[in-house]
């Protein structure tokens, strides 16, 4: 579903027809972000703040089965077979080991190992088909018996090197942005829901550690070499990292209070002790908390900054505002040489 909402999303925000490169990819970057945020994150929320505390209540209205068959059964049988539900409280935890675990193996494999295996099948099967090509083509010509099969002109101490430089064409382009995307989604299952199992930065960091070599791999083995650009930042992505951090302050203390070890459960599994005015409280303060630090941070990083950086960003700034004025002058220039040059008889 991510693969196929990111397609549809690249296609909209290619009809934008936005002025910039820079524009396009804040545009396309803000859509892929909300669509991987409800098919990545959208479960674990269900599980934790609708299932667990009220399933009780929802699940017998969504039996359609047990409302169909309600008015040709007994109502002794119906209640009993209603009674039978019961919340699974492992359910949340292992939503959580799932996506961060499970689903980071099968991503690994779809990303670099499934490509790899099918650009050799590949290569092995045009080779095939060019043989079997060659073979067919001696067969018809009597003339020319046993040629070799060449299909370009090329110097004899060069043909090494252009087949890799060909093999090199065929590859797809390398995106840095799905690598971020990846990241990204991954620090959300760090900052939302790490308290639900307390092993989530561990396997992150098992996970990072491969998905770094991988990395390497998968840009030197499946993909063009890429050309090489300059930037400051990563982009767009530094907002949504930013929104993660200020929703996992509030998911996490909903979920320490909601799951601590304290809490009472009820005959049909759901907690009984959570209060709506303790809970709201406690999101309250652990937001307030979360920004008071937030800007603590930022006011110390601001301090740190060395005296250089302010000064080369000084320069830079006062050169772009020459250039935009000298531009200025010149467009006021070649107006008013134009409007000397007509002549009104």
């Amino acid at each position: 579903m991510s693969a196929i909402l990111s397609s549809i999303a690249t296609k909209l925000n290619d009809y934008e027809n936005h002025e910039t490169s820079n524009a396009y990819d804040v545009a396309l970057t803000q859509k892929v972000f909300v669509i991987n945020f409800i098919t990545s994150y959208l479960p674990i929320f269900l599980t934790a703040f609708v299932y667990v505390p009220f399933a009780s209540l929802i699940v017998p209205y969504l039996d359609v089965f047990h409302l169909t068959v309600r008015p040709f059964v007994s109502k002794e049988h119906a209640i009993s077979k209603q009674s039978h539900f019961q919340i699974d409280p492992a359910r949340l935890r292992n939503q959580v080991i799932y996506f961060t675990v499970t689903a980071q193996i099968v991503g690994f494999a779809m990303e670099t190992i499934v490509p790899y295996i099918k650009q050799h099948a590949l290569r092995k099967y045009k080779k095939y088909n060019k043989e079997r090509n060659g073979k067919a083509e001696r067969s018809d010509d009597k003339e020319s018996p046993e040629r070799p099969v060449v299909s370009y002109d090329d110097p004899a101490e060069e043909v090494k090197f252009l087949t890799r430089v060909r093999n090199e064409v065929e590859l797809s382009e390398y995106d840095v942005t799905d690598d971020l995307r990846e990241m990204c989604i991954q620090f959300g299952y760090l900052a939302l829901f790490s308290p639900i199992w307390p092993l989530v930065p561990l396997s992150f960091f098992v996970n990072n550690w491969v998905e770094l070599r991988s990395d390497f791999f998968k840009i030197c083995m499946e993909f063009r070499r890429p050309v090489p650009l300059r930037t400051d930042t990563i982009g767009p992505w530094l907002d949504s990292l930013g929104f993660l951090s200020w929703v996992g302050s509030i998911t996490s203390a909903a979920l320490v209070y909601m799951f601590s070890g304290n809490a009472q459960h009820g005959p049909n599994g759901e907690p009984t002790d959570i209060k709506g005015w303790a809970l709201l409280l406690t999101i309250f303060f652990s937001e307030h908390v979360y920004l008071i630090v937030r800007y603590a941070v930022r006011a110390a990083m601001a301090r740190l900054e060395p005296p250089n950086s302010r000064k080369e960003r000084g320069e830079r700034y006062l050169m772009r505002k020459r250039y935009l004025e000298s531009t200025l002058h010149a467009e006021t220039d070649d107006d008013k040489d134009e409007g000397e040059g007509i002549y009104i008889p």
